[in-house]
């Protein structure tokens, strides 16, 4: 794994049950890929406030079903944009797969650590260790992380950024060895 810090600590906004994904992102924004552009409408019809005031670090709390829906990289990539983690108490796959490939830290919860936290709690999260403490009411809990090689992805800033280093991670071994064989043989 790299060395990019997968702990944050901000503000939790939660969210509650089904957000859709276009909720996060209204579809009026689906032909709109710079991130910078959709992190302003991130969460702009259900929670105004959240694009103005979130900062880097704070954490997204999401009940069940959370991005249910159309299935698009949109709010993820806002999030990116923004610096947020994620935490929901249920995922479907493709937006669990959509999250990682955007590069957001995430974890999955039950419903004991969603009660245990509050909008507007200060909050701090390791992703690595799936320690989530509450600093506002002085309590910590630990879930299961997601698996390292998924971390591995997350801490590359996404599966392009991973597949960019393993390329150039190969191109470099490749190199080394190919370098390795002609010194040995005298070329």
């Amino acid at each position: 794994m790299s060395d990019m810090s997968l702990i944050y600590q901000g503000r939790c906004w939660k969210l509650g049950d089904d957000v859709s994904s276009d909720e996060l992102i209204s579809a009026q924004h689906v032909f709109e890929y710079d991130p910078q552009v959709l992190r302003k409408h991130l969460l702009e019809e259900r929670l105004s406030q959240f694009a103005s005031q979130a900062q880097s670090g704070d954490i997204v709390l999401a009940g069940k079903r959370f991005a249910h829906g159309s299935q698009h990289t949109h709010p993820f990539l806002a999030m990116k944009a923004i610096g947020v983690g994620l935490i929901a108490e249920q995922m479907l796959r493709p937006t669990f797969r959509l999250a990682i490939y955007s590069g957001i830290p995430l974890l999955e919860i039950d419903q004991n650590v969603q009660n245990m936290l509050d909008d507007g709690d200060q909050i701090r999260v390791d992703f690595n260790k799936g320690v989530i403490s509450n600093l506002t009411q002085n309590t910590t809990t630990q879930v299961k992380p997601v698996p390292d090689f998924l971390l591995d992805i997350i801490q590359a800033g996404g599966g392009l950024g991973y597949m960019q280093a393993t390329l150039a991670n190969h191109i470099v071994q490749k190199n080394t060895s190919t370098t390795t064989k002609e010194t040995s043989h005298g070329v």
